[in-house]
């Protein structure tokens, strides 16, 4: 029964009349009494086609091609009935090869059959699977026969493999399936995936990239939706202006202290200077023995008193110097430092919605469209 629903898949996919069809002959079977290991050489599939082949040429060179993949794939039969499994596999590879290379000729989905017969045979059951449903979706009219053969085919090679459909928003994603894009969605078919882990990956101009784990068992049909997010555009509005900054600026330290203090220790100094020499004048009167004894006495206590008053004038001038220098060391030059340092920060205070730009212009990007957003105060 496979045999004769395969004589009519390969029937199916002629390209001229029957007329035409008739005057290529036939690969005779080997005679009943033929040797056990005996396997009809099939003809081999015509050379390429030069690029100036006419459409006729190109269907007769399809044509030869069909019928050898047609030989091919009956010796590899014949072969794995011997058990010669090798054998077997090297004659469905050539007759994929030639299948494949007479769709190249003639692109007609009517030869999507016998080459995905040539993967089924060859255990290619994912590329076995894609081109049975080509088969039957892009076939406007196939034979019920045919038909039902590649339906059955399909459910078959099925169950070796895992189905999911996929259903991405939004239309327009590109699907990646481990580092191969596989198109753009929404997705025409199923995909037809051998078992094991698989990586996703989903991208659309203004969305979110997507990458997702994928996990297929033999045997399995799913349904897998994902969804993509949007890219959000965040537009700030126009800032408010900030409030101007604002510096204390402690008062400038008096100096009157230091004026007050500096003229004490002046008068001070002056004082005890003036005393001074009038006690050097008052011990030269003492000394001078020319002078009576009264007036020697007299300069001797006056004398006396007058360096005493020295003293006590120079010991005030150091005091007061004393007190002036810590005041200005310890009050009045660390005030008046400040002072000045906040005076120059309020002066060069930085004010940053001064400098501002009053108009801000934000990229805006959505799927399909994009542009500039400008904002603020013109």
């Amino acid at each position: 029964m496979g045999s004769t629903r395969l004589g009519i898949a390969l029937a199916c996919v002629c390209f001229v009349a029957a007329e035409a069809r008739a005057e290529q002959p036939a690969a005779d079977d080997p005679p009943p009494d033929a040797a056990p290991d005996a396997v009809p050489a099939p003809e081999e599939p015509a050379p390429d086609a030069p690029p100036a082949m006419s459409e006729a040429e190109a269907k007769a060179a399809a044509r030869k091609l069909l019928d050898g993949g047609d030989g091919f794939l009956k010796a590899g039969d014949k072969l794995l009935k011997r058990k010669k499994t090798a054998e077997a596999q090297a004659q469905y590879e050539r007759a994929l090869a030639a299948y494949q290379k007479a769709f190249e000729l003639v692109p007609n989905p009517q030869i999507l059959f016998p080459v995905a017969v040539a993967h089924d045979k060859l255990g290619h059951w994912a590329d076995a699977a894609r081109n049975y449903r080509r088969f039957l979706t892009q076939v406007a009219a196939p034979d019920p026969g045919l038909k039902a053969e590649a339906e059955k085919r399909l459910e078959a090679v099925k169950l070796n493999l895992g189905v999911v459909s996929l259903v991405v928003a939004p239309d327009g994603t590109h699907v990646t399936l481990s580092g191969t894009e596989i198109g753009v969605s929404p997705l025409p078919d199923p995909l037809f995936l051998d078992a094991g882990e698989y990586t996703l990956a989903f991208d659309a101009d203004g969305y979110q990239p997507l990458e997702q784990s994928l996990s297929v068992e033999a045997g399995s049909e799913s349904e897998r939706t994902f969804e993509l997010k949007p890219i959000e555009v965040i537009v700030e509005p126009p800032r408010p202006p900030p409030p101007k900054p604002v510096v204390i600026v402690p008062p400038a330290p008096s100096k009157v202290p230091l004026y007050v203090g500096g003229a004490i220790t002046v008068g001070l100094l002056g004082g005890a200077t003036a005393a001074g020499i009038m006690a050097i004048g008052r011990h030269g009167e003492f000394t001078d023995e020319s002078g009576t004894a009264q007036a020697r006495e007299d300069a001797r206590v006056s004398g006396r008193r007058l360096a005493l008053l020295t003293d006590g004038l120079i010991a005030g001038t150091i005091v007061a110097a004393s007190v002036v220098t810590f005041y200005y060391v310890k009050v009045y030059r660390p005030k008046a430092r400040l002072h000045r340092e906040r005076a120059t920060e309020r002066a060069n205070a930085f004010d940053e919605y001064a400098v501002a730009p009053k108009v801000r212009v934000t990229p805006w990007v959505q799927a399909g469209a994009g542009g500039l957003v400008v904002a603020g105060e013109l």
